[in-house]
């Protein structure tokens, strides 16, 4: 979507379901309970978040890591992304852009603007997560978001998805996807990660 729509595309039911997301979230957390709201067909959904200690060594392993083999690369972590023209919006573990993208700025405070994303990252929470697995992976297409890696401590697998394709109609990755387990060197876009000190979730 140009980004001289994306104003107009703010308008009416996208504009408020933002709006209540960002509000339930706020109350939510001041009551200590940190939960993330997305939004999608129209509907809010909300989630529990889950700040463990291996989950965010994870998170911000995976930042860093991209962000020191490539100045050109932005990253961005616990941050919402949505296509306005769809009226869709997840919040990602890490996203992954252009600097020069992010330095020309997102739409607003709200969110990164899917199109401009490289790479989503998830790190699945100890319960498990049908959002990173069926949601996620059914709306980053749609969104435009050309790889998705999910990265499950549960099992130590990390997951990669890719090659839009909108051939169906349905935008999907069709790529077949790429399974890693920790301490492989992993192939993410034009970026490599290695995971030989990422750690598991404890039994």
């Amino acid at each position: 979507m140009p980004r001289d729509t994306v104003g107009m595309a703010l308008s009416g039911t996208y504009r408020r379901l933002r709006e209540l997301a960002e509000a339930f979230e706020a109350v939510a957390e001041n009551h200590g309970d940190p939960v993330r709201a997305d939004i999608a067909d129209g509907e809010i959904t909300v989630r529990t978040v889950f700040p463990t200690v291996t989950r965010g060594r994870l998170i911000a392993e995976i930042a860093v890591r991209i962000r020191n083999q490539d100045p050109a690369a932005f990253t961005s972590v616990a941050c919402r992304v949505d296509h306005p023209g769809l009226g869709v919006c997840r919040t990602a573990d890490v996203l992954v852009m252009k600097r020069e993208a992010h330095e020309r700025g997102v739409h607003d405070d709200f969110a990164a603007f899917a199109p401009d994303i490289s790479v989503a990252f998830e790190v699945v929470s100890p319960p498990g997560a049908s959002d990173d697995h069926v949601t996620k992976l059914r709306d980053y297409p749609r969104m435009g978001i050309p790889v998705y890696v999910i990265v499950d401590p549960r099992d130590g697998t990390i997951t990669v998805h890719s090659g839009l394709d909108t051939s169906a109609g349905e935008p999907r990755y069709a790529d077949a996807p790429r399974r890693y387990k920790f301490g492989d060197t992993v192939q993410v876009g034009r970026w490599t990660l290695e995971t030989d000190t990422f750690p598991r979730y404890r039994s």
